[in-house]
């Protein structure tokens, strides 16, 4: 490999960056994590999965923050891997045990809930945190329902706490 030169160098450490959640109806209507928390948003649904967020890393990291605790009571959640092949690794790696054992509806992998088709579908005013890329109008149900955007790790504690929370 040869030797490579830079005009410049920039250097970023990404552990100071606050995380960033999408507010209903873009995914470009970006909003830190601390002012979702300030806006006391009440979550009752919680979506991890579909083709873009269903992947086995994303489902590790919601069965290792949820085990040993529960979904509050007024939210749902729903896992979806990608894959039948992720559904599998999963489950022989007991991340599947433990996000049924939180209260959370594993399904096969689908579409459903990600685009409003079954399982999941968004009443009137409900709220949900989702994994997914899209949050239009509409997209997971009801037209007054909202969606925000978010990481594994956020989705999967908001599930928890009923409110959209910080993992850290």
């Amino acid at each position: 490999m040869k030797n490579r030169h830079y005009k410049k160098v920039i250097e970023i450490d990404v552990s100071k960056l606050e995380p960033v959640i999408a507010y209903p109806h873009l995914p470009s209507n970006g909003h830190s994590l601390s002012q979702a928390i300030k806006d006391n948003i009440r979550v009752d649904q919680v979506f991890i999965g579909s083709c873009t967020n269903g992947r086995l890393s994303d489902i590790e990291t919601a069965a290792k923050i949820v085990k040993g605790k529960k979904v509050a009571r007024h939210t749902r959640m729903i896992v979806t891997p990608a894959t039948q092949k992720i559904l599998e690794e999963a489950s022989k790696l007991g991340y599947i045990k433990d996000l049924v054992d939180a209260g959370a509806v594993v399904s096969n992998p689908t579409c459903g809930a990600c685009l409003g088709g079954y399982m999941g579908i968004l009443g009137d005013e409900e709220v949900a945190v989702s994994t997914t890329n899209r949050n239009f109008v509409g997209r997971m149900g009801s037209r007054s329902s909202k969606v925000y955007l978010a990481n594994s790790a956020v989705a999967a504690i908001s599930a928890i706490s009923g409110y959209i929370t910080d993992p850290r």
